[in-house]
């Protein structure tokens, strides 16, 4: 558009002026900077009209070779943009492919990683939890908790490796959600968290992508308070509104023991964000912490 708001105020300039300027010269350089075909055969078309009128009004008397010059200079000047407008358009697409394949390598290299430590630590706490229940019955309770906490949590890895390695059915297979929630509630309770959960409003069924969100947004807060604030007393409300899902994760503990500037609350934020939602993180007045995350159903 501003090309072409150009090549007007040259060409009405051109023609009204009473004398020979080089306004056919002048429209070669929006014609050029517009990089399409159909301005540079609109554009070479209003040359040659306005060389003409300015002959007309005026009286002036330009030689056929002037005509065919200035013409053959505006095809030459949209061809040229044409041609650059496609080398550029080219690297452009060449460096996105360049950064795709780089984080795609990225992507395998954290795969390996992840695979390689994280794995074969969980892997060995699951043999050592169950070696351990074998060996005292009074204990075994708890060692089966911890063996079984170990294989949701390579489940989980598995399927995060496969997605790193872009595995498509495993992006597509439902993840945990808050028909979880009870099983969570339930491993905290046996880490020693006393966990409350309220439920405000008509259960209503979430789309999958929420849903898992803010499966993860209550276990990361939980385990923040396992982390951070003692396995302090802790109530989780799933507030079902008329438009949005509001969870607040509400604990007791102090707030000086509550690292409320990690990673993990980051990780929550970006989590509400991605929906449009908000999340809320702080201490309350007097005792403990909260968090607080809005997701909009839609």
């Amino acid at each position: 558009m501003k090309a072409r708001g150009a090549l007007v105020a040259i060409l009405f300039a051109g023609v009204a002026l009473p004398f020979n300027t080089p306004f056919g010269l002048l429209a070669l350089v929006p014609i050029y900077l517009a990089r399409s075909r159909t301005m540079t055969i609109a554009g070479t078309v209003a040359v040659g009209v306005a060389m003409a009128a300015h002959d007309l009004i005026w009286g002036t008397d330009e030689p056929f070779g002037a005509y065919a010059a200035s013409l053959a200079l505006c095809v030459m000047a949209g061809a040229l943009g044409m041609y650059s407008g496609v080398r550029r358009a080219a690297a452009a697409r060449e460096r996105e492919l360049l950064a795709e394949a780089a984080a795609a390598e990225e992507r395998l290299r954290i795969a390996r990683e992840l695979h390689d430590a994280v794995g074969h630590d969980v892997s060995l706490m699951v043999v050592q939890a169950q070696a351990l229940g074998a060996t005292d019955e009074r204990i075994r309770e708890h060692t089966d908790a911890i063996a079984d906490l170990g294989r949701r949590t390579m489940a989980d890895l598995h399927r995060t490796l496969r997605v790193l390695r872009g595995d498509e059915d495993a992006e597509r297979a439902p993840g945990a959600g808050l028909a979880d929630l009870d099983e969570l509630v339930d491993v905290a309770r046996a880490s020693g968290l006393p966990v409350t959960v309220v439920v405000d409003g008509a259960p209503r069924e979430l789309a999958p992508l929420v849903d898992q969100s803010a499966y993860r947004i209550v276990q990361e807060a939980v385990t923040n308070v396992v982390k951070h604030a003692d396995r302090a007393p802790t109530t989780i409300t799933l507030g079902y509104g008329d438009r949005a899902l509001e969870l607040t994760i509400v604990d007791e503990g102090e707030v000086s023991m509550m690292n409320h500037r990690g990673h993990g609350l980051v990780g929550m934020r970006e989590r509400a964000e991605l929906f449009g939602g908000t999340l809320e993180a702080g201490p309350r007045d007097g005792q403990g912490f909260a968090v607080k995350a809005v997701l909009p159903y839609r």
